[in-house]
């Protein structure tokens, strides 16, 4: 259902998500999304839950702007998996690592983004919704409490 060009389009696009996030860019984040009539939700488990558009890039302009906990992290996708459900839509699954590199160099940490839903617009792949579970191990590290 998918062409080899499609499988590379949508193995840039988690790229594209993760490093604007890391480059402290809300605009180029949001750029990865459909447009917001399309929008079909943000999960992020302790993060918060994103009905909307609006409401997701509004939490990312605060996790990437001054004191927001992107800031000095850098974030990893492996395990791709791209799953095609037609010529216009598949689910993507990757693990998500965490890194700190403002200060000393550790994994602060891991989850992962079960069946994403991906689609293809007019202006290419682009995410339609998506769920973090994040693992366990980070409520350890922070002292939180997993939901």
């Amino acid at each position: 259902m998918l062409d080899s060009q499609d499988y590379l389009h949508i193995q840039a696009l988690v790229a594209r998500y993760c490093l604007a996030t890391d480059d402290k860019d809300p605009d180029g984040f949001m750029a990865c999304w459909v447009a917001a009539e399309d929008f079909g939700g943000y999960e992020s488990g302790p993060f918060g839950s994103m009905k909307t558009w609006q409401e997701l890039y509004d939490f990312e302009k605060e996790h990437v702007g001054p004191g927001g906990m992107a800031n000095g992290k850098r974030h990893q996708a492996t395990n791709l998996l791209i799953e095609p459900v037609s010529a216009t839509e598949a689910h993507v699954t990757h693990d998500l690592i965490v890194l700190e590199v403002d200060q000393v160099p550790q994994i602060i940490a891991t989850g992962r983004y079960d069946r994403s839903v991906v689609v293809k617009t007019a202006d290419g792949w682009r995410f339609k919704s998506r769920k973090l579970h994040v693992d366990k191990g980070f409520f350890a590290l922070t002292g939180g409490h997993h939901g």
